[in-house]
């Protein structure tokens, strides 16, 4: 959708940002995140040529910005910036109305759009739309600002800070509502931001950038378990991931080769198999890995007839997880006493073939991990 090719911009001989290559995949919100002065705003105003770079391209579905009409580039691309950039002696109608007009678009198909986008962002048109900016909170004039830029319906839209400068009550609602209108509408969006925890809210993807250059750009999970260096680690925070514990899936804590049989196995192997390997069950499989039983230690000992295969006594009806569950639903499974406090959790995909095995232990490494990981920032 927006591809940079080795962007360089440079003030006075100095570059501000250097050799950025990257691509912000359709229907995707990027965020770029960095320090004061790292080049994060001057990449997105490259993007609508509020700035010329001094080397590279940028192409929008394959074509060069650089070689489209300028006006008619800015009026397919919404834009949100901090201060809103509302007109002060223009109705929010007028507002929300002023490109699709210099369009000459249908003037019933505008009005009636008006009314959508209010209903879009939250705002009754009835309350609001005869109003001036002046009489309006900032958190009223940035839905406001939001609206106009969704306006002509383009498909890209670029937001410089744009809650920055409100209160956290007004900030927090309008970061929901972006995640929730992205949800149904999948704009390509490119958002700049300070806030590491704004970013993770409302980010597919984040783009960080260190000194001009892209320190690490990849999807808000990713980079938050396996940050590309003591930057990107610092900057995030060593202890992010706890704050998000829904990033942490049943796939980074399995055990990925848990102990096995096949269901023709005697009754006593299995209790020889869990005896050497210290386990006290194992999981029944066929021949193509998928799950079809659990047999306990207690289970087997108390047959009488050891000599008889697995299948015929081992349990067929257990809770699984994906390898796509988090832990929060994992403990609350535990919690809800859907799976015993005892037990472990078998993880399998779609196929219902076996991936590994959440063992109790294997989740209290995890939990206690958070507890080290903040002991070592203090």
């Amino acid at each position: 959708m927006i591809r940079f090719e080795g962007i360089t911009k440079k003030y006075d001989g100095k570059p501000v940002v250097s050799d950025i290559t990257f691509e912000v995949t359709k229907g995707d919100l990027v965020v770029l995140i960095g320090p004061s002065g790292c080049g994060k705003t001057t990449l997105l105003k490259i993007i609508n040529r509020l700035i010329k770079p001094s080397e590279g391209l940028v192409f929008i579905n394959g074509e060069n910005i650089f070689d489209k009409d300028v006006i008619e580039l800015r009026r397919n691309i919404g834009y949100v910036i901090q201060q809103t950039g509302l007109f002060p002696h223009m109705t929010v109608r007028e507002n929300i109305e002023v490109v699709p007009r210099l369009q000459k678009k249908n003037k019933a198909v505008i009005a009636e759009k008006s009314i959508a986008l209010m209903q879009m962002v939250g705002l009754d048109p009835n309350q609001y739309l005869d109003r001036y900016p002046s009489q309006l909170s900032g958190g009223q004039q940035q839905r406001i600002g939001v609206a106009r830029a969704f306006a002509c319906d383009p498909d890209i839209i670029l937001m410089d800070e744009p809650f920055s400068a409100l209160d956290p009550i007004s900030r927090n609602q309008l970061q929901d509502e972006l995640a929730d209108l992205q949800v149904r509408v999948r704009k390509t969006i490119v958002f700049v931001t300070h806030d590491m925890d704004e970013a993770v809210k409302i980010a597919d993807k984040i783009c960080i950038i260190h000194k001009g250059r892209i320190a690490q750009y990849d999807k808000v999970e990713e980079i938050m378990k396996n940050p590309a260096d003591a930057f990107v680690a610092e900057f995030i925070g060593r202890n992010r991931i706890w704050s998000s514990p829904e990033f942490i899936r049943a796939k980074d804590i399995m055990i990925s080769d848990p102990v096995c049989t096949q269901a023709d196995t005697p009754v006593l192997r299995c209790i020889e198999k869990m005896r050497i390997q210290k386990v006290d069950s194992l999981l029944v499989t066929d021949k193509h890995g998928g799950l079809v039983g659990i047999i306990s230690a207690k289970m087997a000992q108390a047959q009488p007839d050891k000599g008889i295969p697995v299948s015929r006594v081992m349990y067929t009806e257990f809770d699984t997880v994906s390898p796509e569950h988090n832990i929060v639903e994992i403990v609350q499974m535990i919690n809800n006493h859907k799976v015993a406090s005892t037990a472990a959790i078998p993880v399998i995909n779609e196929d219902k073939v076996l991936q590994g095995l959440i063992t109790k232990s294997s989740l209290l490494t995890t939990l206690s991990q958070q507890y080290l990981d903040t002991k070592n920032l203090l």
